[in-house]
């Protein structure tokens, strides 16, 4: 980091959650300390976790021009992708271009990979569309047998219970009383990341969606694109079958990776080995690829590299918590569970409104994107009764060295 008395430039380097959370964080704390660059191929942020709505018209992606963020931040907008970084002399490439940085701030997101060749692979965007297929499907009954597969390796595993949920709500509101459907992951028990007060409530939303759910069991392809349920090989019986898809690191030119190719950060976001390069989201080696631990990430950064141009900053270490909604098509129901080494229970169940700008929570996202949509982004009571959500929330120990790569 540089000493002289000019502003620190940040670059950072995507246009997602935890690219938009580290720039607003970075221009609240500390000023004009610092000079931001943002570097992104995309010329809009999406909301992308309210993907799971839209084949329902739940929902539909938020989508804000990046050029606003970068005139309410004061930064230079640079349209254009990464291919190559010299951390050594503090430089990166992008669209043939050169762009010399005091501080890099790497947050790219990962690579989607599909698990299965034979299952529709939801990853949002034109697999939206595909999935209107299937409801369409299901409504000319075509499709009576639906297997809901989270592959091995995948730690973010809500958004396969909010799409089995509302394709049952579909199913059943389109009168087809043969429909089965269920949920087939390694998860021992719903949502098992959560904590098993989680799970119970979300065992209780499948047992009413009449969602049949298979735990401890994983999904492979064999040949001819066939799958089958280990453990026992059993062929998956099913007349569809969707899957979230895998991540893969970004594997940048020039910057450190695992087998997966995921950036090793340490709990201030600093990328191993590289001097004044930093890392958050999904790129990262932390194992839950989630929006909001993406912007716990991104302010661990920010207050660090605030603090390192001069800012009354006390830079604290990210310590994750995982915050998660159901977007479950019924009564908007809220639930905190915090978990402390493995072991607690949480409060009892209360019931609160549900915002859609909360779906994913930043500490300065939620407030930008509340500050966009206006109006628009408080549910009206019609709203909430059919994009409810369930939330939960755990701190996850890190003891279990939350730093491990994700496993292909």
């Amino acid at each position: 980091m540089h000493t002289d008395s000019r502003p620190t430039h940040v670059v950072i380097a995507g246009g997602g959650v935890a690219a938009v959370e580290c720039a607003l964080a970075l221009h609240d704390l500390a000023g004009d300390r610092v000079r931001l660059t943002i570097v992104a191929p995309n010329a809009e942020f999406e909301l992308r976790a309210l993907r799971t709505a839209e084949p329902f018209s739940r929902d539909h992606v938020r989508r804000h021009a990046l050029g606003d963020l970068a005139e309410r931040v004061g930064a230079e907008l640079i349209a254009a992708a990464v291919e190559k970084v010299h951390p050594g002399e503090h430089r990166l490439v992008a669209g043939g271009r050169t762009i010399s940085y005091d501080a890099l701030v790497v947050a790219v997101g990962g690579r989607h990979r599909t698990a299965y060749g034979r299952a529709l692979t939801f990853t949002g965007d034109t697999s939206a569309i595909d999935y209107n297929g299937l409801l369409a499907d299901v409504d000319e009954g075509y499709a009576h047998t639906i297997s809901f597969v989270v592959p091995p390796g995948t730690t973010w595993s809500l958004p396969i219970y909010e799409l089995a949920l509302m394709t049952a709500r579909e199913g059943w509101g389109m009168g087809m009383s043969d429909l089965r459907l269920s949920i087939v992951t390694p998860e021992e028990a719903p949502l098992a990341l959560f904590g098993p007060q989680a799970g119970a409530a979300m065992q209780d939303l499948l047992d009413q969606a009449r969602v049949a759910f298979r735990g401890g069991a994983y999904v492979t392809e064999g040949a001819g694109g066939k799958l089958s349920v280990a453990p026992g090989g059993e062929p998956l019986d099913s007349q569809r079958v969707v899957a979230l898809p895998t991540i893969d690191g970004p594997g940048i030119d020039g910057l450190p990776g695992d087998d997966h190719g995921f950036l090793p950060v340490d709990v201030h976001g600093r990328v191993s080995g590289c001097e004044d390069v930093y890392a958050a989201g999904d790129g990262t080696t932390f194992p839950v690829k989630q929006g909001g631990i993406a912007c716990q990430q991104a302010d661990a950064i920010a207050e660090t590299l605030a603090a390192a141009a001069g800012a009354p900053v006390e830079p604290q270490p990210f310590r994750p918590v995982l915050r998660g909604r159901v977007l479950a098509g019924k009564g908007a129901q809220y639930l905190e569970h915090a978990l402390h080494g493995g072991a607690g229970e949480g409060p009892p169940p209360e019931l609160r409104l549900w915002s859609v700008t909360h779906k994913v929570d930043g500490k300065y996202l939620s407030p930008w994107l509340e500050e966009l949509e206006g109006q628009r982004s408080q549910a009206s009571s019609a709203e909430v009764q059919d994009a409810a959500a369930v939330e939960v929330e755990i701190r996850v120990p890190l003891s279990l060295d939350p730093y491990s790569p994700v496993a292909g």
